[in-house]
């Protein structure tokens, strides 16, 4: 586009009604998580549970060995649309046991490191034999990846966390530390590893046991995401965020049709919607 054409056009816009970017309104996803499973304490890796119907967070008693369980939990955001700003994430857990009805904080951190769910089927917190790329004590993925330190790579930084008791949902409520752990992961996908839900790790029986992704619908692990999605831009009708030459060429193909091209909605692709085009330009 010459600088002399587009002197020629651009007063048309003083006549011709202004598109602007039009702000999009907040919108909200619910997701199942999409892999659970529990890093169970063990010098060697042995167990996991990736298949279960549960994950735990905490210390189990005597009967158990006394060792630690801590549970790691991801969701696919790839619904949530790239340069979306994240405004509220809240999770929602169900315990469906405990070792004790005592409440205990369970606490949600952001994963370092990625990790396999594996198909290990365990119906009780001691797991079952480690399958092939389970997550371990040991290994992010059974047999050949370790974690860089036993027990999982992990933040220390709590994203959230809230007091468990007894059977029952809980919520995890937005925080300023969540919403940042999900805007990361939508920004750059790559990095999206998920959380460890972290117990009380001093005190014997203190585990609680949540249902995972192969419970029944109902009491799954579910992430409620608030965001709002990038501004749109009506003169950019190939979706390639900027307005040039290309877009010039999709509304000059379609000049008196109903569009592509009709970004001012008149029903016609005319002069004003190049006057719009023009004014929203951003590259030459």
């Amino acid at each position: 586009m010459t600088k002399s054409l587009r002197n020629m056009i651009l007063p048309i816009a003083a006549s011709a009604i202004t598109i602007a970017s039009v702000p999009a309104l907040a919108d909200q996803v619910v997701l199942t998580s999409v892999a659970d499973n529990t890093l169970i304490e063990d010098p060697t890796g042995a167990y996991s549970c990736g298949a279960a119907q549960y994950f735990f967070a905490g210390r189990v008693g005597v009967n158990g060995g006394s060792t630690l369980r801590r549970g790691a939990l991801r969701f696919n955001l790839t619904s949530i649309p790239a340069g979306s700003t994240i405004t509220s994430v809240s999770l929602k857990l169900y315990c469906s046991a405990a070792g004790a009805n005592t409440a205990q904080t369970i606490s949600i951190k952001k994963m370092n490191a990625s990790w396999g769910e594996g198909t290990s089927v365990a119906f009780g917190g001691g797991g079952a034999p480690r399958a092939a790329n389970a997550v371990t004590w040991v290994h992010r993925f059974y047999p050949s990846t370790p974690w860089s330190a036993v027990g999982g790579q992990f933040s220390s930084t709590v994203s959230a966390s809230r007091s468990v008791g007894g059977q029952g949902s809980y919520t995890w409520n937005s925080t300023a530390q969540l919403v940042a752990d999900v805007q990361g992961w939508v920004n750059q996908p790559t990095t999206n590893f998920g959380w460890l839900v972290q117990g009380n790790e001093v005190t014997l029986q203190s585990v609680k046991r949540f249902d995972s992704r192969e419970a029944g619908a109902a009491t799954r692990p579910q992430l409620t995401v608030v965001y709002t999605p990038p501004v749109s831009n009506p003169a950019d009708l190939n979706n390639d965020t900027v307005v040039n030459a290309a877009d010039l060429a999709i509304l000059l193909s379609a000049w008196g049709t109903t569009g592509p091209g009709d970004i001012n909605g008149s029903g016609t692709v005319d002069g004003a919607d190049l006057a719009a085009l023009l004014s929203a330009w951003t590259s030459v």
